[in-house]
């Protein structure tokens, strides 16, 4: 997208020249809190594996799995997150601390009701769950015991989530931040005092993480209290209020399940292939997980200013932020795969030694440095049209490019290809994701009708809404 047709388009909606210099202001001061929160969550599993190491190989193990479990089925409850801060960006733009409190509160009956039936659930269920997982003997009850544990704090978790998306919402990012590092601190102080000193094994591990959870739910409720919101009087959300959130659930989690299945197929073609190219492939990915940080902040910050900018109606900020983000993206995607190229000899000795499978992760180490470009356009552009809840479109193409993707690289590796090949479908996904996305920002449909003028069209290559 070049300069020119990109300020002819701001100059057609009315916008301030100054405006883009200060939506990257904007930008900046919601995306760095929000790389901190993000990476903290993270950093949280990795004291908890640190402190299982000391405890025994079995409580190792059995924290692997059952974390794995439990990240295979909270991902659902995203929704609670996007849908909250989409929700309530658009209520506090549009002057409406009412609306704002409203979705805040129902959203944390929601997540409470869910919380305490599938915690219900998990207690009950969690023998069959791990016995499902085709678990060793040595590593059931272990993992059982955990689980059992972390079932209690479910319903803080879930209220925790909606406690992030309503600060996003009302465009604050330090606050989830300053949250997250005081629920580490106590995560961590609690392991040292319950598992290392106590003695209480990975069941301490769990409590610590539980009431960590508390703790941030508490804080999350007393810090809401003082913004200038209507949280009193709501009640239980009546039949539209639910459809909402069940039509916005819906769509966000068949987005983050069509992505998942993408990158599982993915995985499986890896495994399919070899025991190097799986393992190869698993130090490739990490090391993408890794880098989504940077780009994800990016899209939270997209979605508070372009829902804000919708619910007040000011739709030439929304197209704004959405043509700034896009250069927010294919920088940050160019420096963190640039990045990445140069430390292509240090970073894959950090998660192994094995010589077979640094040979294998290197050759498609360029590869996987490449992804960050489209990757960094579509996370983005992900959060332009989340702030916009154009949920559907998100959906369908998200479905679309992850699913192709993997049934690729099922072909790669039924046709003898491998790793490189493998890391080209991944290229791909994001190639379509980010084209796709780019497409919807040209022709802005999630805009009212009326909000670009018919003479912009020609000038600037987009249509009315």
């Amino acid at each position: 997208m070049s300069e020119g047709p990109g300020v002819t388009a701001l100059a057609v909606v009315g916008l301030d020249p100054e405006r883009p210099r200060t939506i990257d202001r904007r930008v900046v001061a919601l995306a760095v809190p929000a790389v901190g929160a993000l990476v903290a969550d993270p950093l949280l599993g990795v004291v908890d594996t640190a402190v299982a190491g000391r405890v025994s190989t079995a409580a190792l193990g059995a924290l692997g799995l059952s974390v794995a479990l439990l990240s295979a089925g909270t991902w659902v409850f995203n929704f609670l997150v996007y849908g909250t801060t989409s929700a309530v960006a658009r209520a506090v733009g549009a002057g409406d601390p009412v609306a704002a409190g409203r979705r805040i509160v129902h959203a944390a009956v929601v997540a409470t009701g869910i919380g305490v039936v599938v915690a219900a659930l998990l207690l009950v269920g969690a023998p069959t769950l791990v016995r499902a997982a085709d678990a060793v003997p040595e590593l059931v009850p272990p993992a059982v015991d955990y689980l059992r544990v972390r079932a209690v704090g479910l319903p803080f978790l879930l209220l925790a989530m909606v406690g992030h998306g309503a600060f996003r919402g009302v465009g604050d990012t330090r606050t989830p931040l300053l949250v997250v590092v005081l629920a580490n601190v106590v995560n961590a102080t609690l392991n040292v005092v319950l598992v290392v000193y106590g003695g209480f094994g990975l069941a301490g591990i769990a409590w610590a993480t539980v009431a960590a959870e508390v703790l941030a739910v508490l804080v999350f409720a007393v810090l809401l209290r003082r913004l200038d919101l209507d949280l009193a009087g709501h009640g239980l959300p009546d039949r539209a209020a639910l459809k909402e959130l069940l039509v916005v659930s819906r769509d966000i989690v068949l987005r983050t399940g069509g992505l998942l299945l993408g990158l599982l197929l993915v995985a499986s073609a890896a495994a399919r292939i070899g025991v190097v190219t799986a393992a190869a492939h698993q130090v490739l990915y990490q090391v993408f997980l890794l880098s989504s940080f940077l780009l994800d902040a990016l899209a939270v910050a997209g979605q508070a200013i372009v829902g804000g900018a919708l619910g007040r109606g000011d739709t030439a900020l929304a197209l704004a932020t959405a043509r700034r983000l896009v250069r927010w993206g294919i920088g940050a995607g160019l420096a963190v795969g640039a990045l990445l190229a140069a430390l292509g000899g240090v970073v894959p000795g950090l998660l192994t030694q094995d010589p077979t499978v640094l040979a294998a992760a290197g050759a498609a180490w360029l590869v996987a440095a490449l992804v960050q470009v489209p990757g960094g356009i579509a996370f983005v552009l992900d959060g332009v049209l989340m702030g916009a809840e154009d949920w559907a479109y998100l959906r369908t193409w998200t479905v679309l490019a992850a699913v192709s993707a993997g049934a690729a690289a099922l072909l790669v590796a039924a046709g003898g290809g491998g790793l490189v090949a493998l890391w080209w479908c991944v290229v791909g996904l994001m190639v379509v994701r980010a084209g796709a996305l780019l497409h919807r920002v040209a022709r802005p449909r999630w805009l009212p009708a009326d909000a670009v003028p018919a003479t912009a069209g020609p000038t600037t290559g987009t249509t009315p809404g």
